[in-house]
């Protein structure tokens, strides 16, 4: 018997994930099951059993016919909600300027350290620290804003369907920016592992200290080139490796959280909505009670393997 569900579970594998598609697996086994015990009542072996019910079964191209119109009735119901390519267009232009502001964010908080050390060493601390603390609140104001608006921009997509033709156009421009994601890659890298040169060339001056905060020039811009250039890259996958749009990858809607999990989905939202709640609250109580502040934050790291542990046997597709 397990050998039939086997065989059909590997037919289906090519079939989207739909309830209708599901619905349809369950008639068939149960037919295939009802058929292979007829089999076993007129005598038959149970391999003899189980190669005629299979060979009475047909091949994958008649259980492709056979579901064609649930296919084409389950695309049909999300067209009046898919993503369009001109959407797609206007949230990656969007998503752009957000990751310029994000970057320069980052980098501005770095910027703010190598200036505060810069002044410092001239002898102007006051100075420094000054500029220090107006420089890192720009830079925070630009994290915040722009990481707001990366959610923003992509609610009003959030669960939508996203058609195979989109994902097709999305691989294309992804193909189309690899070669400026390399090069800011490559940049980004270089400067940061450069970044140490400043310092070698003043200690040629004796005067080594000022390199510092020209090192964290370098490794500002490098930083800035590697998170726009990486951000904007996976920002087409979105389009690609999903069938509904996830604005936010912790938050997938009902329809990703089914595609993703099946008839799992539920447990794994119940999961994800109380396990890390509960893991807080057995921190604090335990930390309290014990007085074991130092060392009991290691929970955290046990509780993340126990998460894993969890999806791997009780959330499945």
């Amino acid at each position: 018997m397990e050998t039939i569900k086997n065989y059909l579970a590997t037919l289906f594998l090519e079939f989207p994930n739909t309830p209708e598609v599901q619905r349809a697996k369950q008639e068939i086994l149960t037919i295939m099951e009802d058929h292979y015990l007829a089999l076993i009542e007129e005598g038959k072996s149970e391999h003899e059993a189980i190669g005629q019910v299979i060979s009475e079964f047909g091949s994958v191209d008649e259980l492709r016919e056979m579901l064609q119109v649930d296919e084409t009735l389950a695309d049909e119901s999300e067209l009046e909600n898919e993503i369009e390519e001109s959407e797609m267009v206007t949230y990656l232009t969007h998503r752009r300027k957000d990751t310029l502001g994000l970057g320069l964010g980052i980098s501005g908080c770095l910027l703010a350290v190598g200036a505060l050390i810069g002044f410092s060493i001239s002898g102007t601390e006051m100075l420094g620290l000054l500029l220090f603390f107006v420089i890192l609140a720009i830079s925070i104001g630009f994290i915040i804003y722009n990481g707001m608006q990366l959610s923003k921009n992509g609610a009003v997509l959030n669960d939508r369907y996203v058609p195979s033709s989109l994902g097709r156009a999305a691989t294309k421009m992804k193909n189309e920016y690899q070669k400026s994601f390399q090069i800011s890659l490559v940049f980004g890298i270089c400067l940061c592992v450069l970044s140490i040169a400043p310092i070698l060339f003043f200690q040629l001056f004796t005067y080594a200290e000022y390199g510092i905060p020209v090192m964290f020039f370098f490794i500002a811009s490098g930083v800035f080139l590697i998170v726009y250039g990486s951000v904007n890259y996976t920002s087409f996958d979105k389009f690609i490796d999903a069938k509904y749009f996830i604005a936010d990858e912790d938050e997938p809607g009902p329809k990703a959280m089914y595609e993703k999990y099946g008839s799992a989905a539920s447990s794994k939202h119940l999961l994800a909505r109380i396990y890390w709640p509960m893991v807080t609250l057995i921190y604090f109580g335990w930390s309290l009670l014990t007085g074991s502040w130092s060392y009991s934050w290691i929970i955290f790291v046990f509780a993340g393997i126990m998460y894993s542990v969890l999806e791997a046997i009780f959330i499945k597709k």
